[in-house]
This record gives C-alpha cells, sequence and structure tokens, in this order.
C-alpha cells in the first residue's frame, strides 16, 4: 500500500458508480448530469424544493441527484421504481436524506402512512426522530401536527391530514396488519435473512403507488437481502428496481482517494480526508471497506484475516523435510461429512508452516485410511477437539497413538511432559488454538501451501465469542474442519519443544 499524497481539496463525486439509467431520453434536463429528467418527468424536483423552501434544509449535491432519479414518473404519473436500492459509505448524510424523504411524501400527499425498519427500534428512532424535530422547528408544518407518540410500544408522527410516520424493528412479524406508502429499510447489510424482508416489502402491495427505499453501506456473504436485491438490481430484469450505488471499484487500494471520492459524495461536505485517512489507519481492512469503501467483502466477522491470509500463501511450503518437528490435528465436520487431517511445523524463527495432509469424506473413510497416513508420517503428536464434532474419532486417534505415533520420536522414559502422544484441546484450548492461528497470520508468523480446502474453510470461519476469547464458529458457518484442524496443528506445534531444541536440553540438564 502507498501512502495518498493529497495535491488538492478532494470532493466526493455527485453521480455514483452504478446507477439504473432514467427511462425518459432526448435533450438535456435541468438535472446537472446530463439526462434528460425535469419536473414533469420525476417529482424529485419537486421533493428538493420541499427541502430546501420549506425546510430550509439544503441538500448535498448527492441528495438532490438521488431525489431526482429515485423518483422518476411514469407517463402515467406514479413512480417508476417499486423499490430503490442505495448503497453509500457511513457518514455521508443518510439520515438527513431519509428525514427528507419522509416529510416530503407525509406533507405532500404521497403516503398515508410511511413506515421505517432498521435491525433495530434504535437505528429507526434515529430518523425518526430527525424527521420530528425537523417538522416541528418549522411553524407551517407543526401546525398540521395532531400527534407525536413515543411509548414502549409506539413511536408515530402522526399530522392533521392522518398521515402517519411509523417505525419498527425489522423482523418476521414486522408491519403485519399495514399497508405502506412508503417503506424505509435502512441498514439493509444487517438483513441476513429474508424473514423481515418477505414481512416487510409485502405491506406494500395493496397500495396503489407505493415505493420501498433501501439504503445501506455495503455489507458482507451474509447481508442476503441487500446482496439478491443488488444482483437483481444489476441484471435489469425487474424495470420497476433501482440502483444507485456510490462505492470504490473492485480492486482499488485502500489509499485510491479516486475510490475515496467515489464511494463518500459527502466528502468536503460532511467528512475529510483526514477522518477517511485515519479511519483506514485504525480499522481492520474489511471494515474498512464495508463502511468507508462500500466495498463488499466475504465476512465483516472473518475470524482470520483474509488478505493476511492470502498474504501467508506460499505453494512451495512443504513438511517433507521437517518431519522430525512435524505434528497433526484432525478434525471432523459438523455432519460428520468430512474429516481433515492438517499438520505444521514451528520453525526456529517462530515461523509455523503447515499444510493439509489428507482429507476424508466420511468418518469411516478417515477410519479405513489413518492407520497408514500415521505409519507413513509417524507425527510427534497429534491434537483434536473432542468437545466437538471430532468426539467421534477420539477412540481411533489414542488407538493409533498406541501403535505408532509416540515411541519413534522418544523414548518413554526421556518423553516431556508437555509433548503427549495425542491432546486433547478442549475450552481455553481450542480459544487459543483459533486465536493462535488468527494472531500468526496478522504477523505473517505462517505460511500455508495455499491449499484450496483450506482456504475455502479459513474464508468461510467467523468468530464466536466464548468467554474472554473466541473460536471458530461451528454452527451457520458451514464445514470448517480444516480450519480447525490447521489450528489445532499449529497451536501444538508452538506448545512443545522442537527435536532439535529438546535434545539440546537433555545434554544441557
Amino acid at each position: 500500500m502507498t501512502t495518498a499524497v493529497a495535491t488538492q481539496p478532494l470532493l466526493g463525486r455527485t453521480t455514483p458508480r452504478l446507477w439504473t439509467r432514467p427511462l425518459v431520453t432526448g435533450r438535456r434536463g435541468p438535472c446537472g448530469c446530463g439526462c434528460a429528467l425535469n419536473s414533469k418527468t420525476s417529482k424529485g424536483f419537486e421533493a428538493v424544493k420541499f427541502s430546501e423552501d420549506v425546510l430550509k434544509f439544503p441538500l448535498l449535491p448527492w441528495q438532490r441527484w438521488l431525489f431526482i432519479h429515485m423518483l422518476e414518473l411514469t407517463p402515467d404519473g406514479s413512480f417508476r421504481f417499486r423499490t430503490v436500492l442505495t448503497l453509500i459509505a457511513r457518514q455521508n448524510g443518510k439520515t438527513k436524506c431519509l428525514m427528507v424523504l419522509a416529510l416530503y411524501f407525509m406533507y405532500m400527499g404521497h403516503a398515508q402512512l410511511v413506515l421505517g425498519a432498521a435491525q433495530s427500534l434504535d437505528i429507526s428512532r434515529e430518523s425518526w426522530r430527525a424527521a420530528v424535530d425537523m417538522a416541528q422547528s418549522v411553524p407551517e408544518l407543526a401546525e398540521e401536527i395532531r400527534q407525536v407518540m413515543r411509548s414502549t410500544v409506539e413511536y408515530s408522527l402522526v399530522l392533521d391530514s392522518g398521515a402517519r410516520y411509523r417505525i419498527t424493528a425489522a423482523n418476521d412479524k414486522a408491519g403485519r396488519g399495514l399497508s405502506v406508502d412508503l417503506l424505509i429499510l435502512d441498514e439493509l447489510r444487517t438483513y441476513k435473512d429474508t424473514n423481515a424482508w418477505a414481512a416487510l416489502s409485502n405491506t406494500t402491495m395493496a397500495r396503489p403507488n407505493s415505493i420501498i427505499v433501501g439504503i445501506s453501506n455495503a455489507g458482507d456473504d451474509q447481508s442476503v437481502v441487500l446482496n439478491e436485491l443488488r444482483a437483481q438490481a444489476i441484471a435489469g430484469l425487474d424495470p420497476s428496481m433501482g440502483l444507485f450505488e456510490w462505492s470504490a471499484p473492485d480492486g482499488c487500494a485502500l489509499d485510491d482517494r479516486n475510490a475515496w471520492a467515489q464511494a463518500n459524495p459527502g466528502l468536503g461536505h460532511t467528512i475529510t480526508e483526514q477522518k477517511l485517512r485515519s479511519a483506514m489507519l485504525t480499522q481492520r481492512p474489511a471494515d474498512y471497506k464495508t463502511e468507508n469503501l462500500c466495498m463488499r467483502v466475504a465476512s465483516l466477522d472473518s475470524a482470520v484475516d483474509p488478505e493476511a491470509w492470502r498474504a501467508c500463501a506460499d505453494s512451495s511450503v512443504s513438511l517433507e523435510h521437517h518431519l522430525a518437528n512435524m505434528v497433526m490435528a484432525v478434525d471432523v465436520a459438523m455432519d460428520s461429512g468430512h474429516v481433515t487431517a492438517a499438520a505444521a511445523v514451528a520453525l526456529e524463527d517462530g515461523t509455523v508452516l503447515g499444510e493439509i495432509f489428507e482429507q476424508w469424506p466420511s468418518v469411516d473413510a478417515f477410519r479405513s485410511a489413518f492407520p497408514r497416513v500415521a505409519q507413513h508420517y509417524k507425527p510427534r503428536a497429534c491434537a483434536w477437539f473432542p468437545s466437538g464434532p471430532a468426539a467421534v474419532v477420539g477412540a481411533e486417534l489414542k488407538a493409533q497413538h498406541l501403535r505408532t505415533i509416540g515411541a519413534p520420536v522418544f523414548d518413554p522414559k526421556d518423553a516431556p511432559p508437555d509433548a503427549p502422544g495425542v491432546v486433547p484441546f478442549t475450552g481455553a484450548d481450542a480459544s487459543a488454538a483459533c486465536q493462535t492461528l488468527a494472531s500468526l497470520v496478522v504477523d505473517r508468523k505462517f505460511k500455508h501451501s495455499d491449499d484450496p480446502l483450506l482456504n475455502a474453510h479459513i474464508a468461510g470461519s467467523i468468530r464466536r465469542d466464548m468467554g474472554d476469547g473466541w473460536r471458530f464458529a461451528r454452527r451457520g458457518a458451514g464445514d470448517n474442519d480444516a480450519a480447525y484442524a490447521m489450528a489445532g496443528a499449529v497451536h501444538l506445534a508452538r506448545s512443545i519443544p522442537r527435536r532439535a531444541d529438546y535434545d539440546v536440553l537433555k545434554s544441557v540438564f
């Protein structure tokens, strides 16, 4: 990564990187971006005028642009888009944008019910409170307020016209029984399943000119609703779906100033380059990408840093020349449909080498083949996780050790107490194994053979907090027995003395 050197003040880009083009063509309209939209083909101009003339709230260039394009009309005067997906980095003025949109729809007669939803009421309340405060601060709008309800049961703003603005938490019960004209879905990246989306989106079905506005920064592979909507919008299969995405291009450097400007249209208005640079230097790369560059990552909760893991790959890694100090660990998938044996060696400089030695499609296959593997490689010791799915192979590991694993390394009378033949990792040891692997990867003190199975299992491993530490999550994360096996092998390799070091200790004492 190179250090960004600012040459002149940088302003965010008004036009998003990815966006759905208007239906209207021909002469350029007053939008300013070269399209032909005007006050007859978009209600956005009316929304801008409402914000600036009635609310006395000047919009940022990107907010003005978004209103004009997202509120495009069809020839019959209805809204072109039934669903609008807006992706933008954090702290660019999203909350203010939602506030203006909700008030515009209520006061200008476009909605009898505005419903705001987010993963928690706290998030929904932020936009709702801003809208209420703004409406109450404008005398002519305040006169039309019939009721403001704040209770543990309901938060709502009600006008004399009967128009309401309510909020809810996003879940599978949200909005049931309601008919919504404007549905605002905040932080779509947090929707990990489709239950809330199904419940909320169907509240707009019975309204003739309803619109769903989803807004968020980018998420990860678990952001199923956001990812599916974005894919549909890019494919262009639904003409009633619009995408407006301010994001950095794939593959850009974290310190690319042009990428900053493209993902942050509020740059120079609500945020500064200095703040972005500070965020880049103090956050994990995955967090910086999603929060500040609006780029999708594999997992926000990755147990092992993806970029650091790729940097540790070395296809030349082989343990064939280190068999005297090689240790092994075995783990089993949750459904017992896969078993992996990983091996590791700790070098004198503190670097650990790791390699997947064998994998089996079932526990039965492992039981049949493992004796041959153990007999051939004769690892110094073998670790396993008896409190997890590997409990089913514990007997085989112990029995095999009696036959082939322990004796070749040390005579029984010389074997140190911290180098047993079969090592069970439970509780704190299991957490330590996972954390050790992640730490070595970040410090670039681990080298792996770039095995596709291991890469996939590491990429899919997310953190599960356990007391003061964490370990790889077993449930909801897919198979990760290769990740566990490698963590066990690495931790074991660092826990027992190297053969050469032990020989020195024997000669001294």
